[in-house]
């Protein structure tokens, strides 16, 4: 299977975020900014970095983004650079573009000139956190849909000392165990003879209902 090729322009908070997880879940990224201490935070964390002008349409042109999947625009403080990208990115034939914006109206203009996606990070974490503190999630989560999410949870008690192939956790509890946070680092799909530590946490995939009687324990 081909991988996904994305552009991400802008290296703010935003910007990097979605670049290194784009890049962490392998696809191929293309980073453009034009501050170069910026690309050096992330040089080695993606496939590809340019220090460009975005707004220029030549330097954008050969680079050959038209080829690339989509473009996550993430330059939220300045509507006018945001616009301009966004117009040549769909001009190049960029399937799909994803824009950054900061008010309701930044979003409507966006949405005019061609951006498929306007996201609004500020405000969507804003309604995520309130909803999880309402439903007493409390922890880090992913919703990968209405039904079913990632979370971080703690190790229970009665777990620790344990392996996970002893726990039999995704056949007593419906829910998978697809890495553990360590202190010193994150293990992916960890081995089944592997030994729960206190301070470790579980990142564990599976349904809402099922996420919540385990968080209960």
């Amino acid at each position: 299977m081909k991988r996904k090729e994305f552009i991400v322009i802008g290296l703010g908070q935003f910007g990097t975020n979605v670049a290194i997880s784009l890049a962490s879940s392998g696809a191929v990224v293309m980073v453009i900014d034009r501050d170069e201490q910026k690309l050096e935070l992330v040089a080695d964390r993606v496939t590809h970095t340019i220090c460009a002008d975005a707004t220029n349409a030549e330097v954008i042109h050969s680079l050959g983004i038209k080829n690339y999947d989509g473009a996550i625009v993430g330059i939220g403080d300045n509507l006018e650079t945001s616009v301009l990208i966004t117009i040549q990115l769909k001009e190049m034939g960029v399937p799909f573009v994803m824009t950054k914006a900061s008010t309701d109206l930044e979003g409507r203009i966006l949405h005019k000139v061609g951006a498929d996606k306007v996201i609004f990070p500020d405000k969507e974490m804003g309604f995520r956190v309130g909803n999880q503190i309402m439903n007493g999630n409390y922890f880090e989560a992913i919703e990968l849909s209405e039904r079913y999410s990632i979370v971080d949870l703690d190790v229970p008690a009665a777990w620790v000392g344990k392996s996970l192939r002893g726990l039999n956790i995704r056949s007593r509890y419906g829910v998978s165990v697809i890495g553990i946070r360590g202190l010193e680092e994150t293990n992916i799909n960890p081995e089944p003879e592997y030994e729960l530590k206190e301070d470790d946490i579980l990142i564990v995939l599976g349904h809402n209902s099922e996420l919540q009687r385990l968080r209960e324990m």
